[in-house]
């Protein structure tokens, strides 16, 4: 596995190995049904409201988020669709989902991330209101990541994907180890 994975400071055997789009979809489907629950047990400031997306361009992001509003209330009338060009789009679920693509964002800092977020994403992480899932997050600033989020990191190696998830702030901890019992 590349050492893209491992920089994160999770144990890289910590990876969840997927083999096909189908289990890139149930890690989806597993991952919001979770953070849906969440979003109906909690209070707004004690819930995971953001799940970032890192990897390579085919690596599965849209397909985990497809999988992700497919699980969701509401997802019957939500068609999935990669962002690139509208930059996000909204899904009438319950929760919210706001899936966001950085991809052709431009106005890069040196490091890599946005000088100047797009309006859109900067409110939809302000707000605490639904959830952001947002494809290419290593493009947002550390600045805006919200404190309670979900990072999930995938690699693509030969023939599998990998997904290495990193909870920040509380509930999601408790959200992965719900997760972790769902897969």
């Amino acid at each position: 596995m590349s050492n893209s994975i491992s920089t994160v400071d999770v144990p890289a055997e910590d990876a969840l190995r997927l083999d096909d789009a189908a289990a890139m979809l149930r890690l989806g489907e597993a991952t919001g049904r979770v953070l849906a629950g969440d979003h109906r047990a909690a209070k707004p400031a004690e819930h995971v409201r953001a799940v970032l997306l890192h990897g390579p361009l085919g690596a599965g992001k849209t397909t985990f988020v497809r999988g992700f509003v497919e699980a969701l209330p509401g997802s019957e009338a939500a068609e999935v669709s990669s962002p690139s060009f509208t930059l996000c789009n909204s899904y009438p679920t319950r929760p919210a989902v706001l899936h966001c693509d950085l991809y052709r964002s431009e106005d890069l800092t040196p490091d890599g991330t946005l000088a100047n977020l797009p309006e859109e994403v900067d409110e939809a992480l302000e707000a605490g209101e639904g959830i952001v899932l947002v494809e290419w997050a290593e493009r947002l600033p550390a600045a805006v990541r919200p404190a309670q989020r979900l990072d999930i990191y995938f690699q693509v190696c030969q023939n599998s994907r990998f997904a290495l998830l990193v909870p920040h702030g509380a509930a999601a901890a408790r959200a992965l180890a719900a997760l972790k019992q769902a897969l």
